[in-house]
């Protein structure tokens, strides 16, 4: 009889990530009914990007009290638990993000030093001469745009995720990551390359913290993370590691076939906090950040984690046929493809909200909903990722 092993794949998602604590709660209570001679629920493997990068290193050093309780905070006190910003109505109970564009943000945003210079001299020759008033509003115009272009030359992220930065100094413990593979991807704007790094691969602690960092840090919303240490390479300016065409689904493979173990049986189990759905609204009036974040996170970044869950369990399905038919696949390399029990945990069409919304009642609403989904998906399983 082949051993047991199970393997997690937990996408990106923002605060939907309630999401995959409300599914991985559900399959926790009901793991030894799911999986009778499994014991407690253990995964060999755990790999994430963005928020499931944060969640899954929780679940990676055990630490599922602490998970839960800071899924609470957030919760009860909103974003501002993680982030905060002067663009964003932090405070916003929505759906959707409020954003603050009022005079004053904009004015310590861009022009933070800037003065109007004038003499008293000056404002006698402006009370008599229409000249002096124009040279002098054309002169003040031209020392605004100068300081406004040199502050937008430096303007990297909307909001700033200091308070999640403090929470993952005081949680994080690489050697509490003792009995599983714990990998997270984040991708370098320096040279565009993806990086997948186990834990064990980065140089010390705060290295693993800041490639957590990393890893949810969504372009133009968070700084990028300027400097990672690794066994193989320093990684610079990295950001969300969903940007590029990689998910952690194809590190988890990767790291199945590099199991030097023999007869053993993988379970994948895979929680999405979105399903490729796009929700149709009327962008014509949108602002920058509006555009670009619709652009990014709902349409690339879902697209891109939907495509390599779609890919994975067709050929998956195909694999499980051809050995029911007595065929075996092979890839390029000559080497059998390997076919996996999988279960795939996904929302509903359009009712987790907007990622970088939270509050009570989506936050409840999220964890409930994972729970639901989780008791569905339990119930379809087969155990050959075909649903019964």
């Amino acid at each position: 009889m082949k051993k047991q092993k199970f393997a997690l794949v937990l996408s990106g998602g923002g605060f939907k990530g309630a999401f995959q604590v409300g599914a991985l709660n559900y399959l926790r209570e009901n793991w030894n009914q799911i999986f009778p001679e499994a014991g407690p629920m253990h995964f060999d493997i755990i790999a994430g990007v963005s928020v499931g990068a944060l969640n899954g290193v929780m679940l990676a050093m055990n630490k599922e009290k602490e998970l839960n309780e800071l899924w609470e905070l957030i919760a009860r006190n909103g974003v501002e638990e993680v982030y905060t910003s002067p663009f964003i109505d932090t405070k916003a109970q929505g759906e959707e993000p409020k954003f603050s564009f009022n005079a004053e943000v904009l004015k310590e945003q861009f022009l933070p030093d800037f003065q109007v210079k004038a003499k008293l001299l000056d404002g006698v020759k402006m009370l008599f001469s229409k000249k002096a008033r124009q040279k002098f509003i054309e002169k003040t115009m031209e020392d605004a745009a100068s300081s406004i272009g040199s502050h937008i030359a430096n303007f990297r992220n909307i909001a700033d995720n200091t308070p999640l930065y403090e929470k993952l100094k005081k949680t994080v413990d690489r050697e509490a990551i003792t009995d599983c593979q714990y990998f997270c991807g984040f991708v370098s704007l320096d040279d565009g390359a993806y990086s997948s790094v186990s834990s064990e691969r980065f140089i010390d602690n705060k290295d693993l913290i800041n490639g957590i960092l990393a890893s949810t840090a969504i372009p133009i919303v968070w700084n990028p993370v300027p400097d990672i240490r690794t066994a193989d390479k320093r990684i610079r300016n990295s950001v969300d590691g969903g940007i590029r065409n990689n998910s952690p689904l194809g590190d988890v493979i990767r790291a199945i076939e590099d199991d030097p173990e023999d007869n053993v049986e993988y379970t994948v189990v895979i929680i999405n906090c979105g399903t490729g759905s796009i929700r149709e609204q009327d962008f014509s009036r949108s602002n920058i950040f509006e555009i670009a974040l619709r652009s990014l996170e709902e349409i690339t970044l879902s697209e891109i984690f939907n495509n390599d869950i779609k890919h994975f369990m067709r050929i998956n399905e195909l694999v499980c046929q051809a050995k029911a038919a007595g065929v075996e696949v092979f890839k390029e390399q000559d080497c059998p493809l390997q076919e996996f029990k999988s279960l795939l945990i996904q929302p509903a069409d359009d009712i987790l909200g907007n990622m970088l919304c939270a509050n009570e009642a989506l936050i409840r609403l999220r964890m409930k909903h994972g729970r639901q989904k989780a008791e569905e998906a339990v119930n379809a399983f087969a155990g050959n990722g075909v649903p019964a």
